[in-house]
């Protein structure tokens, strides 16, 4: 069959791919600093240079492979799951932060559509020795494989794995820069601590603890006020259709809300009032 399919090892595209964009970091940059501006944008835009590598074959569809940051997908990935012409594939991250099960998924997947006669080509973008058996397999059934590196493949591609391949290109450096957006830390400074003052016994009423609701509406409000409009969109389609609140937003609203409760250790059905508020709240302020 004259086609090809793409298959993007997503840990390597995203670390390879800011360290291209942005240059070697002290700290380096950390896969949650880095979002994608478009996703629909940057896969037509990857197609297209895959493409190029295949002399513009039919294209059977993306294999797009990550690691479940949780127990939810990230906003990132549910948008490129919707996709069409896309399937996610998803592993598991370990107590390290490390992949596990992405490189044998990669290594079935082309093995299969190799051995069905589904593809004539494969365009890889990775850099893991240890798909070198899914090329050497692959191209026993007469596939050729192609790698599509993230910047310079000197330095992010096994040179074994270069032997390999058919064919080695890479998407510039500029290429990413124009679909990623890095998202960077703003240091906040806390104010020098008052002089303590001990007012009189009956001159102010004891403070009243304010309420779950009066927390989460307060810091549902702080969020959305630093939610990109072209974040919006996606968003509301993860809270729809997921029904969940992606992790990278999830995270900080719990603590922003335990946190304007003194601390206060919330309950797993606290939190899920939380979460419906915060989903409310999206679909609402896209309606407006």
């Amino acid at each position: 069959m004259d086609r090809y399919a793409i298959f993007v090892d997503a840990g390597y595209f995203f670390a390879a791919g800011a360290q291209a964009a942005f240059g070697l970091r002290r700290p380096p940059i950390t896969r949650k600093q880095v979002s994608v501006k478009s996703s629909r944008a940057m896969l037509d835009a990857l197609c297209h240079e895959a493409a190029a590598t295949t002399d513009n074959l039919p294209l059977l569809r993306v294999y797009w492979y990550d690691a479940m940051p949780g127990p939810r997908m990230s906003l990132d990935q549910s948008a490129l799951a919707l996709l069409s012409g896309v399937k996610l594939r998803l592993g598991a991250l370990n107590s390290t932060g490390e992949q596990k099960g992405v490189d044998s998924l990669i290594v079935t997947d082309i093995i299969d559509l190799a051995r069905n006669r589904a593809i004539s080509d494969a365009v890889v973008v990775t850099g893991d020795e240890d798909l070198r058996i899914a090329f050497q397999v692959a191209q026993s059934f007469g596939v050729r494989v192609h790698i599509l590196a993230a910047g310079d493949p000197t330095s992010n591609v096994s040179p074994s794995l270069q032997m390999e391949a058919d064919s080695v290109t890479a998407l510039e450096p500029a290429w990413f820069s124009s679909h990623f957006d890095l998202i960077v830390p703003t240091a906040t400074s806390s104010p020098p601590p008052a002089a303590p003052v001990t007012p009189p016994s009956n001159a102010f009423p004891a403070p009243q603890a304010i309420s779950l609701e009066t927390a989460a509406t307060a810091a549902i409000a702080e969020m959305l006020a630093i939610i990109k409009p072209d974040q919006l969109a996606p968003l509301v389609t993860h809270v729809t259709t997921q029904r969940t609140i992606p992790p990278e937003y999830d995270r900080p609203l719990i603590a922003k809300v335990s946190a304007a409760l003194s601390g206060q250790r919330l309950t797993g059905d606290e939190m899920r009032r939380i979460r419906g508020q915060f989903i409310t709240a999206i679909k609402t302020t896209k309606g407006q």
